[in-house]
């Protein structure tokens, strides 16, 4: 079967082409079902090259209806047949009349429309987020939750189902929003859903990507025990599987799932080979870290682009760098835009991100501001910016309509991809209805490794390595005798109690231990600056920066910061906490750096900017409150234990930290992409009220139009995005 596909598509662009022998190879591919994967390949590539096939228009709509491709069918063909007709009304979605599915995605909406839990592992490209909208648009469901992987991702899955269910469910994205209506979707991160106790009698959960609640398995055989994100997933699942009717997972590339069964749960899994796009992969076999090599193979690559390109790279330097390269090679173009001048003015002219978009090129990276991340992806899907250079933000789900994809690394960081994440990048080249043949190109080779086929779901095979804070958070009813057994051991010390591990679920069993221990080692002095209860106490930073470092090293060195120089992680939270704003703590960081680079030190100001971008939103604003928060309740154990006195609430410090500067609550409106620094601005012209959730704010902001109209009209076009009013 694969000579048959081989031959036909190699006859495509040959010398002599028959249309009508090229459908008869489709036609025998897609009659059989181990190779209907194929013909439909077969079938993408002809609609491709539709005026190869126009003495044949009415074989070719035939395949494309057998291979089950009926958005095609739809899009591409005006002189249906009324049996054509019968199979669209079948196939219309509920929640539009345009909108037609595909077999397989028809399929899985049926399983899920009689009730049955499903996890699907299918291709990027097949419109998982459709069946999603047409299970809400049938009206059965009124209360449904959404698990996602990112802030970002949340945020874009909102938006979508704001514009077509917004009349009809009550969508919840942020902790600061009550439930208030009989129907409501919560599209929310696993951290998001464990926070939230009004997550009950719910009709469907699903969570997308569900590959990550595995652990990771890395090169040497071992496997990653540590990653909170996977712990917390876990006790998401565990929560939605108790007060949920049913459940459907989806995610890409996986073979099998382990431990649904032995929690109890009955499931259809389906690996689904349904593409809706083709793909052309070459290979090029750079070595990964012949630097040099890879620019070469970039000149040799970037003409063969045509139209929008992803460049997958490993880190945001290597992206600023690439861009760079790419403008040298005389594939920048002139782009004008205010915002340019803004991200000059509020970053710097010579920043990465400032640089690439004035030549036409976008930047897409973790710790990119969100407004900055949206604007580059909507400039991009736009047509105004032919390439986009992207970390592992692009794996998360940043919906694109890239045809090519360049695969520049092979890693994530300093970490090795597996077989599994490359195939997730490929999987971002082509569009259904846009891109038909999407083309990929891999600088390196395609790693061969086969990690991560089968998921193994860690809250159902329970062992001795499974983590307790994972299991102490977990519901009585899914923990096996044996975990029990583990408990009864870990608390028989009475150090803490398990109510305190499920409050602080970030955190493992043994980093509790190392806490509980550090404050108990500390001086009479360094003891005395963690017992306040509103303004720090003398030395408190420099005790919370020497804990932070031992604690959660990773927070630090993941962003530039090296834990073996608690001094220099004490100037940071220093000149943090002392800056009048977000804006001039950035400010200050960048001439800090300049600074540092006249006086000789080869130091980069793009990867500056970007690991202090990364510290503030990552670090500062997410880990350190968590640090704050357990941290907090050690030391009220060891005030007891040491017969100090002295009221410890740490609450005000801790917003300090959350709120990015911000008055409480409105760093909410970042998250839909408010940049910071607008929000100062803003907070000066209005008077944002106490204690409002992020609904309030936006009707807030709309209702006091007037105040902020007559703000710059980048930072207008900010917020009338986010608002959903342009």
């Amino acid at each position: 079967m694969k000579d048959i596909y081989e031959v036909a598509k190699g006859s495509l662009d040959g010398d002599g082409f028959s249309a009508f022998r090229y459908l008869s190879a489709v036609n025998s591919l897609l009659s059989n079902p181990v190779s209907s994967s194929l013909g439909r390949d077969l079938t993408i590539r002809a609609l491709d090259a539709r005026e190869k096939f126009i003495d044949h228009a009415v074989i070719l709509r035939n395949m494309v209806r057998k291979a089950g491709l009926f958005p095609y069918l739809k899009k591409e063909f005006s002189d249906l047949s009324q049996g054509d007709w019968i199979a669209l009304d079948v196939y219309r979605t509920p929640f539009s009349e345009d909108y037609v599915f595909h077999s397989m995605q028809f399929r899985i909406f049926d399983l899920l429309k009689a009730g049955r839990n499903v996890v699907l592992s299918a291709p990027t490209s097949m419109g998982k987020s459709a069946i999603v909208d047409s299970l809400l648009g049938l009206g059965h469901f009124k209360r449904v939750v959404l698990v996602v992987p990112t802030v970002a991702l949340a945020d874009e899955t909102r938006r979508r189902l704001q514009a077509r269910f917004g009349e009809v469910y009550q969508i919840i994205h942020h902790s600061s929003q009550e439930c208030r209506s009989e129907r409501v979707v919560y599209v929310l991160t696993q951290e998001r859903v464990n926070e939230r106790d009004d997550i009950k009698a719910i009709d469907l959960f699903v969570i997308d990507e569900f590959y990550k609640l595995a652990f990771q398995q890395l090169k040497n055989g071992t496997t990653d025990f540590k990653d909170e994100r996977v712990i917390e997933l876990n006790i998401a699942l565990s929560k939605l599987l108790k007060v949920s009717k049913q459940f459907y997972l989806t995610g890409p590339f996986v073979n099998s799932i382990r431990g649904l069964t032995e929690l109890g749960h009955d499931h259809t899994f389906i690996s689904a080979d349904f593409n809706t796009v083709a793909v052309d992969v070459q290979t090029f076999g750079v070595n990964p870290d012949d630097d040099e090599g890879k620019l070469e193979m970039l000149a040799t690559i970037a003409p063969q682009c045509k139209g929008a390109t992803i460049v997958y790279c490993k880190s945001s330097r290597i992206a600023g760098k690439v861009a760079r390269e790419l403008v040298r090679l005389g594939y920048g173009q002139p782009f004008q835009s205010e915002h340019i001048d803004w991200v000059a003015e509020e970053f710097d002219p010579e920043w990465d991100y400032t640089y690439a978009l004035r030549n036409g090129i976008g930047l897409h990276f973790g710790g990119l501001p969100r407004a900055l991340q949206q604007y580059t992806a909507d400039r991009f899907n736009a047509g105004d910016l032919r390439f986009l250079l992207c970390t592992s933000t692009i794996i998360e789900g940043v919906n694109t309509i890239a045809k090519n994809v360049v695969i520049y690394d092979n890693r994530n960081g300093t970490r090795a991809i597996d077989k599994f994440t490359h195939g997730n990048i490929k999987g971002r080249a082509g569009r259904m209805g846009i891109h038909f043949v999407g083309k990929v190109f891999c600088l390196e080779d395609v790693p061969q490794d086969n990690l991560n086929q089968e998921v193994d779901v860690p809250l159902g095979l329970q062992g001795v390595d499974t983590p307790l804070n994972l299991l102490a958070s977990a519901q009585p009813d899914h923990l096996t005798e044996y975990s029990q057994g583990r408990f009864e051991a870990a608390f028989s010390q009475d150090r803490f109690s398990i109510d305190l591990v499920k409050k602080h679920s970030y955190f493992r069993m043994e980093q509790f231990e190392q806490l509980y221990s550090m404050v108990e080692m500390l001086s009479a002095d360094e003891f005395e600056s963690l017992v306040f209860h509103w303004s720090p106490a003398t030395g408190f930073l420099k005790t919370l920066a020497s804990i932070s470092s031992q604690l959660v090293p990773k927070a630090f060195n993941a962003n530039g910061l090296q834990t073996k120089y608690p001094d220099t992680i004490l100037a940071k939270l220093t000149s943090y906490q002392k800056a009048e704003s977000y804006s001039a703590y950035l400010k200050s960081q960048m001439d800090y750096t300049k600074q540092r680079i006249e006086g000789g030190e080869k130091l980069n100001l793009s990867t500056a900017l970007n690991n202090d971008l990364k510290l503030v939103s990552n670090t500062f604003g997410y880990t350190i409150p968590k640090v704050l928060g357990l941290l907090e309740d050690v030391v009220r154990l060891h005030t007891i234990k040491r017969s100090v006195r002295g009221t410890i609430d740490y609450s005000h410090v801790r917003m300090t930290f959350e709120n990015l500067h911000l008055p409480a609550g409105v760093n909410a409106l970042e998250e839909i992409g408010i940049p910071i620094q607008t929000l100062h601005r803003m907070s000066s012209l209005l008077d944002f009220p106490e204690g409002a959730g992020v609904d309030e704010l936006t009707d807030y902001l709309r209702q006091n139009e007037r105040a902020w109209e007559f703000m710059g009209d980048v930072d207008q076009s900010f917020v009338r995005r986010a608002l959903g009013t342009v």
